[in-house]
């Protein structure tokens, strides 16, 4: 009985040493005035902040799973405030401290994604786990409740993004996209435009759509896609059980395809007027970019190119998508 209670005094003594962590780091939050602030005081106030959600990282293995999923979401909203309170210190950061503290951040963010595929093992990718409000503004209304009512596959209305369209475009801009997760479900035929700083992008069951989107903090995970065209830059391609797609693509990682048939890249070329603005914001490294280096897990012969992907030739790839913003895809 003494040890049982020297253990638990020892948890407790621990979790009042995190909530004082916490307590300092969002005061330290509070105080901040980018007009006055200076990079030591930013040092310190981000020191606490990265340590808090490293330790938050650290408490996984000791959790029950049933409070996973909400003790990651706590772990991806601290994230996403330390990562605004970088950016929006830009006015006094050195370009170079800067790209260093993001770098920080996405290296906790990937710890996050990391552990959290480990403790809670993703169903299709798990593309709606994460708990996010759906935006107010009619550009984003995704979904008449009626109609989803009939489907089997039922749209989670804590989720963002669009689902069950066919034949419109669609479009969101970064004031309402940045560091949200964004989910693409059930659209047939529609042209996607998502000018902005994205969290994840996930998309399942695209049928002829093209996806033309800025840069995407962490990962963009596809599922079920046939004949789509998608322009995306990510950290991370997880790619499952699609074919005959397009990938205009920047990876600073190695993309991952499984289950796949008839999928080729190229070169992420997307331009629009804030895009090298959302890039920086995205702390994604534009000098490296490794599109032409997926990892086929049906495809194990190290020395024999996957027959399930390629790299789409120059003279067969869209040059200029400015005409596609506005345009519905051609049926296939």
């Amino acid at each position: 009985m003494n040890e049982k209670n020297a253990v638990l005094e020892r948890l407790s003594r621990r979790d009042a040493q995190r909530l004082d962590k916490l307590h300092k780091a969002h005061k330290a939050r509070e105080e901040v005035d980018a007009c006055n602030e200076n990079e030591e005081y930013f040092s310190g106030a981000f020191k606490i902040k990265s340590e808090y959600i490293e330790d938050l990282l650290a408490q996984v293995p000791t959790l029950d799973i049933k409070t996973l999923p909400s003790h990651f979401d706590n772990i991806k909203k601290e994230l996403n405030e330390l990562q605004k309170y970088v950016i929006t210190s830009a006015l006094f950061l050195k370009e170079f401290n800067m790209r260093k503290y993001l770098g920080i951040v996405q290296n906790l963010q990937t710890q996050c994604y990391e552990l959290e595929d480990r403790y809670i093992p993703r169903k299709k990718f798990g593309f709606t786990r994460k708990k996010l409000p759906k935006s107010e503004t009619h550009k984003q209304s995704s979904v008449d409740e009626t109609d989803v009512g009939k489907t089997e596959n039922k749209w989670d209305e804590k989720l963002f993004g669009f689902d069950s369209k066919e034949n419109v475009i669609l479009a969101l801009e970064n004031d309402e996209l940045f560091q949200r997760d964004v989910t693409l479900r059930n659209l047939k035929s529609c042209t996607i435009s998502l000018k902005g700083v994205l969290g994840t992008l996930h998309m399942t069951d695209l049928d002829n759509c093209i996806i033309l989107s800025g840069p995407v903090t962490s990962s963009v995970f596809l599922d079920k896609c046939t004949n789509c065209k998608i322009v995306v830059a990510c950290q991370q391609l997880r790619m499952h059980t699609s074919t005959k797609c397009d990938i205009y693509l920047h990876v600073t990682s190695k993309g991952i395809v499984e289950d796949c048939t008839e999928v080729r890249t190229a070169p992420y070329n997307l331009e629009y007027d804030d895009l090298e603005k959302h890039f920086n914001m995205s702390s994604l490294d534009r000098k490296c970019n490794n599109w032409d280096q997926l990892d086929d897990f049906n495809w194990l012969a190290p020395d024999v190119p996957s027959p399930n992907w390629s790299i789409l030739e120059p003279s067969k790839r869209v040059t200029d998508w400015s005409e596609q913003w506005s345009k519905i895809p051609s049926k296939s």
